[in-house]
């Protein structure tokens, strides 16, 4: 079964904002939470620049309406986190969709470290199956345990936990630096399945 990218691009982008030039942000500038600090040659770059030399600056909305850049930033999120991810061949959308925002949020590596954390944790000792390397990189051993994963355990305990690592991760960032604490919103993008 080939998930859809499109469905989880549609989940996560809307917590993701516009623009924001936050001093406490480590990310400097960002647009749809690109990072000019870290993608500084990616091609929504120049977009932006020419509809802000073009128009005053109160005219943000123009960006949301502008294909060629709405395209750059959907292959940004499809190149930069969904390939890296496997997000094609993935088992479970479920999964799929909280792999593909914790990504963006907190990196490809740190959320396939998580994902191979929760497989592990669910093996009960490896009598379902044999732990994995916690690597960080999601390969064919990664994707054949989260198959065995899902089969015995389903996609909910999966998800809840993938989901309470992520939640962990905000609060370490946190408690390491007082100034992150603004960031709360971070929190809303944890979602639990009764």
């Amino acid at each position: 079964m080939k998930l859809d990218f499109q469905i989880s691009f549609d989940k996560a982008l809307p917590s993701e904002g516009l623009i924001s030039n936050n001093k406490s942000d480590h990310r400097g500038f960002t647009y749809k939470d690109i990072s000019r600090v870290k993608h500084p040659a990616w091609p929504g770059w120049e977009i932006i620049g020419s509809i802000y030399r073009s128009t005053d600056i109160q005219s943000v909305h123009l960006l949301n309406k502008n294909t060629a850049l709405q395209n750059e930033v959907k292959e940004f999120y499809r190149t930069e986190f969904w390939n890296k991810i496997k997000g094609d061949i993935l088992p479970s959308q479920l999964i799929a969709d909280e792999l593909f925002e914790s990504s963006i949020n907190l990196g490809v590596p740190v959320a396939s470290e998580f994902l191979q954390l929760t497989i592990n944790l669910l093996n009960r000792n490896g009598n379902l199956y044999s732990d994995i390397k916690v690597d960080g990189i999601i390969g064919n051993q990664t994707l054949s345990a989260l198959n065995k994963c899902i089969s015995a355990n389903g996609e909910k305990i999966a998800f809840n936990l993938l989901n309470f690592y992520q939640a962990k991760r905000y609060i370490e960032i946190m408690e390491r630096d007082r100034t992150q604490e603004i960031f709360i919103g971070w929190f809303s993008c944890i979602d639990i399945i009764k």
